[in-house]
């Protein structure tokens, strides 16, 4: 594979190649003839997390694709997502340490490799963040491996940042990312599940929920208690994939525009979508294949 110019990029695919050289032409096609500058940001991020455990990490990205596959051969099948419940994905997934931490090291990479998911994670900074009022209240559903959440808290123009997870030990690891990361201001850390109806009126101009609604047996009841949070003018930021099979995946969306009735049916008013098809694809590709589409929801209440 001819070298790439920017240089924690080349790092991490070098690294990649060296435990997966048969993934050479899928990074080929994710890199070539694409503006590397964004992903070359992230890149740098995430060796910071990667530490001297990028080997590892690459090696965990390899098992996560894996597993993918395999869930992919099931849904083509068949037609759905294997498992429906909480209760299944936390007895195959959450509840087992060893594979969360494999399963989140390979998301990590994900976000470089696969172009829908950089494509997110830049609109999501350069656009929606870039938009929000000088010295707003943001949230996070969910802050997983912490990038999205980095470029809140890094971002002064911000007034105060927050994250919320129902798990104590995902919190524990985004706080060790954040220190990783070297963040200058601190997000606030809290447990709490989002779709709780305890309403403590605290109000967010800015609530992002990434990757979080696939992962819902009802997302659209989770969605409906989210408004609660949300400030009078503030924005919500929805990203869903359609057609993505994963081992921890419940909700099934077929169409982008399932994605966008999934909020608006929320009782939120659609103010801008964007959709970013699977690497290699075009989205009218993507669409006549049923295949994953990373679908960007920004959306407020209604007039």
């Amino acid at each position: 594979m001819a070298s790439i110019v920017q240089p924690s990029l080349e790092r991490i695919v070098q690294a990649q190649l060296a435990v997966w050289p048969e993934h050479e032409d899928f990074l080929r096609k994710r890199f070539a003839a694409t503006e590397l500058g964004f992903a070359e940001r992230v890149a740098s991020l995430a060796l910071r997390l990667a530490g001297d455990d990028l080997p590892r990490i690459c090696a965990d990205y390899k098992w996560m694709c894996e597993r993918i596959l395999e869930e992919e051969l099931s849904f083509r099948r068949t037609g759905r997502y294997r498992l429906s419940t909480l209760a299944e994905a936390r007895r195959e997934v959450y509840d087992d340490h060893a594979y969360m931490t494999q399963y989140m090291h390979g998301v990590l990479l994900s976000h470089i490799f696969w172009a829908n998911h950089t494509a997110v994670m830049e609109y999501y900074v350069d656009t929606f963040l870039a938009s929000n009022p000088p010295g707003y209240r943001h949230l996070e559903i969910g802050p997983g491996h912490g990038l999205l959440l980095y470029f809140a808290a890094e971002d002064a123009r911000a007034g105060a940042v927050t994250a919320w997870d129902l798990s104590a030990a995902s919190l524990d690891a985004t706080g060790h990312a954040m220190q990783a990361l070297g963040v200058r201001r601190a997000p606030r850390l809290v447990r709490r599940d989002f779709a709780d109806a305890v309403d403590d009126g605290e109000r967010f101009d800015s609530i992002v929920i990434s990757e979080v609604c696939e992962h819902l047996e009802d997302p659209r009841a989770a969605l409906q208690s989210l408004r609660r949070s949300l400030a009078p003018g503030g924005r919500l930021f929805v990203n869903v994939p359609v057609n993505s099979p994963a081992p921890d995946h419940l909700y099934l969306l077929r169409t982008p525009e399932e994605a966008v009735d999934l909020v608006a049916s929320s009782g939120y008013a659609i103010a801008e979508t964007r959709f970013f098809p699977i690497t290699g694809y075009s989205l009218e590709r993507a669409r006549k294949t049923d295949s994953t589409i990373s679908c960007v929801v920004v959306a407020g209440h209604p007039a």
